[in-house]
């Protein structure tokens, strides 16, 4: 039964629709839901060596995920097209499977199994006596051509240690705009534009548009209102680097946070990996900014934006005022 359904899904992953590969790489193949698939875009990509992790960076860099499986059907299909990049002996690319350790059901050798993907770990076809964890840390999963007893089972599975492989399998499943179909395979036909090129269509991209207010001071405590799209649901916010408090997704438009301490100056505002929009870290007025051993009012006079009057409490509110270098001194006009 298997063997047959090779042959039929060989035809299949042979009509090769969209995408670029290059020699090292099996083409890009869309599992067909006509054909009784789901409609997911695959690639079997080579490489002299990728760790498990290293190949799921690299397939999220590119706007899918290591594989997952969750059917014999998809099992078959995907192993079919893995084989151009592989001599099915010994070690075979690397799938999204791995095992979680800090799982409430974890336990050698078989449980606490996720997909990276997060799809439900529902179906299974280890080759005979794995998983073992023979060789202690076995975590991640990838295929192996021959059962370890004797008998040939296509698209086994095996429990691997983190190292060195042929090869993985990209899978792109991504509905962003939610109409149905996959994206990657819209950006391929030029239905949806992907101007940065990393298979994520530009309507669903996470952009800011916006910080307001655009400074505060550098002891942190100050409220802003992040704009801009696409804001995911638990959405990560740092200021240079540092996470911000009291984070609230009010819409998919619209963030409010507050911000930590930071060092005075400019710095990138973040929404997971989305930085746009930069923030000004006004200096405490208890800073020497000219470090001249005093602080003293020409150190107001150093600061670019208003952090009005030094000898005013930290907490009394401020007028913003527009991007102006103070002066202690009243300006003389130039006249002819």
């Amino acid at each position: 039964m298997i063997k047959s359904m090779f042959r039929v899904l060989g035809v299949v992953a042979s009509l090769v629709v969209g995408g670029a590969a290059s020699a090292a790489d099996a083409p890009v193949v869309e599992w067909k839901v006509s054909d009784g698939g789901n409609g997911h875009w695959y690639r079997a990509v080579s490489n002299s060596c990728l760790t498990w992790k290293q190949s799921l960076d690299a397939s999220r860099s590119n706007g899918g995920d290591l594989a997952s499986i969750t059917s014999e059907t998809e099992n078959v299909f995907v192993f079919n097209i893995s084989k151009p990049i592989w001599n099915n002996t010994g070690g075979g690319p690397w799938l999204g499977g791995y095992q979680d350790r800090q799982a409430a059901d974890y336990q050698e050798p078989d449980l606490g199994w996720r997909w990276s993907s997060g799809d439900p770990w529902t179906y299974t076809n280890w080759k005979c006596t794995n998983p073992s964890n023979s060789g202690g840390h076995e975590d991640v999963l990838n295929f192996a051509i021959n059962d370890s007893c004797g008998t040939e089972l296509f698209g086994a599975w095996n429990d691997a240690t983190e190292g060195c492989n042929i090869g993985y399998i990209i899978e792109w499943s991504a509905d962003c705009n939610g109409d149905g179909v996959v994206d990657y395979g819209q950006i391929q036909s030029g239905e949806l534009a992907d101007t940065n090129h990393n298979n994520i269509p530009d309507v669903c991209e996470l952009v800011i548009t916006s910080v307001q207010p655009i400074s505060g001071a550098s002891i942190g405590g100050t409220a802003v209102k992040i704009n801009g799209n696409n804001f995911p649901i638990s959405p990560i916010v740092t200021f240079g680097g540092v996470s911000a408090t009291d984070i609230v997704r009010v819409s998919p438009s619209l963030i409010t946070a507050v911000t930590p301490a930071g060092t005075p100056g400019m710095t990138l505002v973040a929404v997971n990996s989305a930085s746009s929009e930069s923030f000004y870290y006004r200096p405490n007025c208890g800073s020497d900014l000219d470090n001249n051993g005093v602080v003293d009012s020409a150190d107001v006079g150093i600061v670019l934006l208003d952090i009005g009057n030094c000898s005013e409490s930290l907490t009394t509110p401020q007028e913003q005022e527009p991007l102006i270098f103070q002066t202690t001194q009243t300006p003389v006009l130039n006249k002819k």
